[in-house]
């Protein structure tokens, strides 16, 4: 039977579809550190980008005829390193700034590189058989049952979302953010929301958060051990790939205010209630 296949482009952030990725180097400097280099790993990893432009910036210590020659070393290393990575720059315009630009009152903050990015749609092909195209009356409506994967890689996607557009004070679960039972250690299929995280702090540095963790199977509600070291994981994982320790805070509550009331009556139950929480701090 012929098979018809259809084209859908998902727009993402339609509205905001250029961003800034910033590589930042030591004092006269233009090699790259290895933490840097995971950042672009990490958000290139994540989202399909066209990289359009590339500033270079010092601070302000030296002449500018220097600072002009060391933003141009800098600009060279990252797109050096974006050749070592197999990411396509060619169409980018190279742009030095040096000092003239002095954006922050940190020295360390203002010598970077900048990649001006733009968000391109993701194309999927999804294969429909020309039978199911026709409208039947009576035909029963097709509910589209997601795997655990598919479930995470759609909340992933809504993530960004709901950091960036949240008033100061609201309060979200990342529902499939859950941790192996008795332990802080995350599902590993939990990963690439952990990654989304990770990615919007570095995107949006203005950005500030505190993480609430909470665990299940445990009737003392003041029992918040566990739940503190659940919600310092994700506070330890996030200032160790880049994101300021001030913009994050901490906080562990226990069994207390459950998803499901305890006892749980199933294993889907414990993991719902042995989860996540953020608390937007600070909005963009």
């Amino acid at each position: 039977m012929r098979k018809i296949l259809f084209l859908f482009l998902l727009l993402f952030n339609f509205v905001s579809a250029q961003r800034t990725i910033s590589v930042y180097f030591e004092v006269d400097q233009s090699s790259i550190s290895f933490e840097d280099t995971k950042k672009l790993v990490i958000n290139f990893q994540l989202a399909h980008y066209k990289v359009i432009e590339v500033r270079g910036y010092c601070d302000a210590r030296g002449s500018v005829a220097y600072n002009d020659a060391l933003a141009q070393r800098r600009i060279n290393a990252v797109l050096q390193k974006l050749d070592d990575l197999s990411i396509s720059h060619e169409s980018a315009t190279q742009k030095v700034i040096g000092k003239r630009q002095l954006e922050f009152p940190l020295h360390a903050q203002n010598r970077r590189v900048e990649l001006l990015v733009e968000i391109l749609p993701k194309v999927i092909e999804l294969e429909v058989k020309p039978s199911l195209l026709k409208r039947e009356e009576t035909a029963t409506p097709i509910q589209e049952t997601l795997t655990p994967e598919e479930q995470i890689a759609e909340e992933a996607d809504q993530l960004e979302n709901q950091l960036t557009q949240s008033k100061v004070g609201t309060i979200f679960k990342i529902k499939n953010l859950n941790f192996v039972f008795n332990s802080d250690e995350i599902e590993p299929l939990s990963q690439p929301l952990l990654d989304k995280l990770l990615e919007v702090m570095l995107n949006f540095p203005k950005l500030e958060i505190e993480i609430h963790g909470y665990i299940c199977c445990n009737p003392d509600p003041s029992d918040t051990k566990l739940s503190i070291r659940r919600a310092h994981k994700i506070y330890k994982y996030l200032t160790q790939n880049g994101v300021d320790s001030k913009r994050l805070g901490y906080k562990g509550f226990g069994s207390s205010n459950p998803v499901f009331p305890l006892p749980e009556k199933s294993e889907a139950e414990k993991a719902a209630n042995r989860r996540v929480e953020i608390l937007i701090k600070h909005a963009i």
